[in-house]
C-alpha cells in the first residue's frame, strides 16, 4: 500500500533533480513511456522532455510548490501542487505560476513518474 509520504518524497526528488540538473535521477523515475503535456496543450514523451531539459538554452532557475495535494492508492497516486516556476530560455528569464498534476504509478514494485500536466494559472 502506498502512502502520500512516498509520492511527496519521490515528487520532491524530481524537483530538486530539475533544479539541479540531476539527468540521472529524472532518468530513473520519469518512466520510458511517461507523457508530459504543457501548458499550450503539446504533449511529449520522456526522452524529449529530459532533453528540453539538458539543453544549454533551458536552465530551470526555481520550482516552487506552494500549495500541494497527494492522493494515494493502493499502487498509484496524485500529487496535484501549485506552482512557482521561473527559468531561463534562450537569454530570457520566463516566471509563471503553473497548477502541476503528476501520476505516480508501480511497475513491476518501482514507483515511476507516468504522467505530469501543467496548466497555467492566471491572475
Amino acid at each position: 500500500m502506498t502512502t502520500t509520504r512516498t509520492i511527496d518524497e519521490l515528487q520532491n526528488r524530481v524537483n530538486a533533480a530539475l533544479i539541479g540538473s540531476d539527468w540521472q535521477t529524472l532518468t530513473e523515475l520519469v518512466a520510458k513511456d511517461a507523457r508530459i503535456t504543457g501548458p499550450k496543450g503539446f504533449m511529449i514523451g520522456r526522452d524529449e522532455w529530459l532533453d528540453v531539459h539538458k539543453q544549454s538554452v533551458y536552465e530551470q532557475v526555481r520550482l516552487e510548490p506552494t500549495e500541494t495535494e497527494t492522493i494515494a492508492f493502493d499502487s498509484s497516486g496524485i500529487r496535484v501542487d501549485a506552482v512557482e516556476s521561473e527559468c531561463r530560455y534562450r537569454g530570457e528569464t520566463i516566471t509563471g505560476r503553473f497548477r502541476v498534476t503528476q501520476t505516480w504509478v508501480t511497475d513491476a514494485g518501482t514507483w515511476q513518474l507516468a504522467a505530469i500536466q501543467y496548466t497555467s494559472i492566471t491572475g
